[in-house]
């Protein structure tokens, strides 16, 4: 820790973790609704609305690919869900001559991706919307994690923070 030469205290720049859980917490929180923004902008491209990409979702061939199987553990109830996260095969985007769309499906919470096709994500190519699925994905788990407590089918608790 680097001191202060002139009062042999911490630097001033160097800022004290907080002890207390409610600022932890509030400051996780912060994060955690920051990163949501940043994965929300990345998987939709830069001029792609929500309608476009439920529309372009209905045009996925199925079938959608399990890729991440959980259980949620609503905060409000403590009921238990399964959640079931599946991602289409790319596949041509519907509303554009060139570029591909990947769609991106959460079921079991209810939530704005519990919908018969989800959403897409949009690329270039069919990697570009795969890589895109990938962080909609993301966003599809952070947006349960408000709602529901998610957790391996073991019970081990799920961490966010891992990519998918």
């Amino acid at each position: 820790m680097r001191l202060d030469p002139q009062t042999s205290s911490p630097h001033p720049s160097l800022m004290p973790i907080s002890d207390e859980k409610s600022v932890r917490e509030a400051r996780l929180a912060e994060a955690l609704r920051t990163n949501l923004r940043k994965r929300k902008a990345a998987s939709r491209g830069p001029s792609e609305g929500v309608e476009r990409a439920v529309a372009a979702a209905e045009a996925a061939p199925p079938p959608y690919f399990v890729v991440r199987r959980l259980e949620g553990v609503n905060h409000r109830d403590g009921t238990r869900v399964d959640l079931i996260l599946e991602i289409s095969a790319p596949y041509a985007d519907p509303d554009s001559e060139e570029g591909a769309a990947c769609a991106v499906r959460l079921t079991g919470d209810g939530g704005q991706f519990d919908t018969a096709h989800g959403r897409a994500a949009f690329g270039l190519d069919g990697l570009q919307a795969v890589r895109r699925a990938l962080d909609l994905a993301q966003v599809a788990l952070d947006l349960a994690s408000t709602t529901h407590d998610l957790r391996w089918p073991d019970g081990r608790s799920y961490d966010l923070s891992a990519p998918i």
